[in-house]
C-alpha cells in the first residue's frame, strides 16, 4: 500500500511499513535493549589504535664511516704540525701535509654533516678523542698517510658515487703527499 508508506506520523519510530515492535508500543521506548553510550563505542574503537601510536622507536643509524676518516685526518694534521715544529728541515713539507690533511678533515666533516645533520648548532668540528699523539717522525707521517689512503680506498666501493669521488680524491691526495715526504 502506497498510503501507509507515505503517511505522516508524529511518532518517528514507526517504520515505513507501519510495523511497531511490541517493546516500543507499550512504553514508547525500546525495552530489553541495553543502550550503549558513544563514549563506550569510542573507547572500544580506540583500544587497537593505542599500540599503533606507541611503536618502538627506530634504532639509531650506524656511525658514518667518513666520521672516522675525518677524525684521523685531524689527528694527522696535528701530527704534521708537530713534526713541522720539531724538525726544521721538514717544516715546509710538514706544513703542506698539515694544510692538506686539515682540508681533508674539513671536507669529510662537511659530508658527514650533510648526510646526517648534527643535532647541536655548533659549527666547530667535534673535538679529538683519545690520548695525545706521540711525537711525529717522518716515517710515522708516511705510515699515517698510507693508512689513510688505504682506508679511503677500501670505503670507495661501499658508498654513494659522490662520496666515492670525495674518498678517491682524498686517497689520491694522501698518495701524493706520501711521495712528497
Amino acid at each position: 500500500m502506497m498510503v501507509s508508506i507515505n503517511r505522516v506520523c508524529s511518532d518517528k519510530r514507526i517504520s515505513s511499513s507501519g510495523y511497531r515492535p511490541a517493546a516500543i508500543m507499550a512504553t514508547g521506548r525500546m525495552t530489553g535493549v541495553k543502550s550503549v553510550s558513544r563514549r563506550a563505542v569510542l573507547a572500544v574503537l580506540a583500544v587497537p589504535l593505542v599500540p599503533a601510536c606507541t611503536a618502538e622507536p627506530k634504532p639509531p643509524p650506524p656511525p658514518d664511516p667518513l666520521a672516522a676518516l675525518a677524525e684521523q685526518a685531524r689527528k694527522d694534521a696535528a701530527a704534521a704540525a708537530a713534526l713541522a715544529q720539531s724538525s726544521p728541515d721538514l717544516a715546509a713539507v710538514a706544513d703542506e701535509v698539515a694544510k692538506a690533511r686539515t682540508a681533508h678533515a674539513t671536507a669529510l666533516q662537511a659530508e658527514v654533516d650533510r648526510e646526517r645533520p648534527p643535532k647541536t648548532t655548533a659549527s666547530a668540528p667535534p673535538p679529538s678523542s683519545g690520548a695525545p699523539a706521540a711525537p711525529a717522525t717522518k716515517q710515522k707521517m708516511v705510515d699515517a698517510l698510507k693508512a689513510a689512503e688505504k682506508q679511503a680506498g677500501e670505503l670507495v666501493v661501499s658508498v654513494s658515487r659522490y662520496r666515492a669521488g670525495l674518498l678517491g680524491s682524498i686517497a689520491a691526495g694522501c698518495a701524493s703527499l706520501r711521495e712528497v715526504i
